[in-house]
């Protein structure tokens, strides 16, 4: 599998190397969209060799992205200069493999047991000899690798006590802030130089005593409650008990988890007089027996019973079930990834973390526990229920219209897991999106969806209004639709699917998560089959 992977998030860089003027010429309301080699340039109109033979647009009406636009302007190839276009995006690009080049790369943890998951991916990668590499897993640990068809070496071994380590293998959060690490999506899909991947996937559930009287409860109000500020559950709109919160250690691994993922973002410390107790399965069975009681556990040891609903800002209130999870609607989810503090000179290191988002890693790892984030398809009966409020909800006049197109393409559609950032990223986002297309590629590789229609459908929101935030989703919607024609190409070709995009704006979203980069036009793409 994970050679296959490679070839579209990694190796795929040589077919473009060999044509480095490959480009994208995009107009700004996406009227124009021409993909291909640039051939010529008459002082008006660029030429573009595409798949249905030469195109010729307007340079002056026209974004070029990709490489290639870099490329050309250096050279002055047809006398094109930066000015002759629109505007130059070169940040979308793909990035060729050094030859010869090598890493010895040392893995630290965040926790003890995570070396645990370490060893279940590298185990692996090397018993199925999942890529073209040659790979060798010695008596120390240590996974060696060479490939030698561009002579590049890595090795990964364990860190040195007290040593610093190029790798970090922890619990990351993707709720608050972290700085812009990719620019578009072809960033993080063929970048070499990343600063995340994901590995595994954990989650926490809120779970409450039955006489509370609540069904949900916002993220911020659990860390007030935590913090002391929320005493009593009348406060909330519950029953008038007092509240009694119950927590593990902080310095424990999920104490410590719970305080990143919860009250970090809310900028609040936990009390002094919050209740302290040893494991979670004593949390979680105290929960029944003291009244106006509440904590956050680990999802798999909680009392489906007890848990509620997590209700975001925009008003949507997820449960923690399987799919929202995997989706990352439900916004307590807890990934683990490799976080880079050397970055890496050859593809081996990230041929290795892609490879644990595999269906082949991700069984192993759900037996040491993690959630399996495969992709499933959503409930019918969900996506019927978000649908049907489309016909009951009141919307602005471009969301009517949004509303009625979305209602049209998506009523004999799937929902596939597979949830991604849309523009801008961190590195974090940058890192599940790169697992949403492994896991999306992974599915589709099942004969059983064969010819079916690839629809990516974008959200979002938007300061300037609803058809601002319309706009925004069509073109993050675009972008994934161009990613997947690239890095999927050979799946594409072989199940005989087609590819489109939606962009629905703020109309019906599944959740309220909002992305952690401040200041950027943020949006979701959703995965739908036809």
């Amino acid at each position: 599998m994970i050679s296959r992977i490679c070839t579209t998030l990694l190796c795929s860089v040589a077919p473009f190397a060999l044509f480095a003027q490959a480009v994208e010429l995009r107009s700004s309301d996406n009227f124009i969209n021409v993909e291909g080699q640039i051939v010529g340039y008459n002082g008006v109109m660029v030429q573009v060799e595409t798949s249905v033979g030469v195109v010729a647009v307007p340079a002056s009406e026209v974004i070029c992205f990709g490489d290639g636009c870099g490329d050309i302007i250096a050279s002055n190839n047809f006398g094109l200069t930066a000015s002759s276009f629109q505007g130059v995006d070169a940040s979308d690009t793909v990035v060729e493999a050094t030859p010869g080049a090598s890493d010895a790369f040392t893995i630290g943890f965040a926790a003890p047991d995570y070396a645990a998951l370490h060893r279940t991916i590298t185990g692996a990668y090397a018993v199925t000899n999942a890529s073209a590499t040659s790979v060798d897993l010695t008596s120390v640990g240590e996974l060696v690798m060479e490939d030698s068809s561009s002579g590049q070496t890595a090795s990964l071994s364990l860190s040195a006590r007290d040593a610093t380590a190029n790798i970090i293998i922890g619990a990351v959060s993707l709720n608050g802030t972290a700085p812009a690490e990719y620019n578009t999506p072809a960033a993080w899909a063929f970048g070499t130089s990343l600063t995340h991947q994901m590995l595994g996937l954990n989650a926490f559930s809120v779970i409450v005593a039955p006489n509370a009287g609540i069904s949900e409860i916002s993220l911020n109000d659990v860390a007030r409650i935590f913090a002391g500020e929320i005493t009593n559950w009348s406060q909330i709109g519950g029953a008038d008990v007092n509240v009694l919160p119950l927590q593990l250690p902080p310095n424990s691994r999920i104490g410590a988890e719970v305080q990143r993922l919860v009250m970090d973002p809310a900028g609040k410390d936990i009390a002094g007089n919050v209740l302290t107790m040893s494991d979670e399965a004593g949390v979680s069975a105290s929960i029944n027996q003291f009244p106006g009681s509440v904590s956050v556990v680990t999802t798999g040891i909680a009392n489906e019973d007890l848990v509620v609903d997590i209700v975001g800002a925009c008003g949507i209130s997820v449960a923690p079930t399987p799919f929202n999870i995997i989706s990352g609607d439900y916004p307590l989810v807890r990934p683990v990834m490799a976080t880079y503090g050397t970055r890496a000179t050859t593809t081996l290191i990230a041929d290795v973390f892609d490879f644990a988002s595999s269906d082949v890693a991700q069984g192993l790892l759900e037996n040491e526990g993690f959630i399996n984030h495969s992709a499933i398809m959503m409930d019918s009966g969900k996506k019927n229920a978000r649908l049907s409020g489309l016909l009951e909800a009141s919307f602005d006049e471009a969301q009517r219209a949004a509303a009625a197109e979305m209602f049209q393409v998506l009523f004999d559609a799937e929902r596939l897991s597979p949830t991604m950032t849309g523009g801008v990223a961190s590195g974090p986002e940058g890192a599940w999106n790169r697992a949403s297309m492994i896991d999306l590629i992974d599915l589709l590789e099942d004969n059983a969806n064969n010819g079916r229609e690839v629809v990516f459908v974008g959200f979002g929101q938007s300061t300037a209004g609803s058809t601002a935030a319309i706009d925004a989703s069509v073109a993050a919607a675009n972008a994934f639709e161009t990613l997947f024609e690239r890095v999927a190409a050979s799946t594409i070709a072989s199940g005989g699917y087609t590819v489109s995009s939606y962009g629905f704006g703020n109309v019906s979203p599944a959740t309220c998560v909002d992305g952690q980069v401040a200041g950027s036009e943020y949006t979701r793409i959703e995965v739908w089959l036809r």
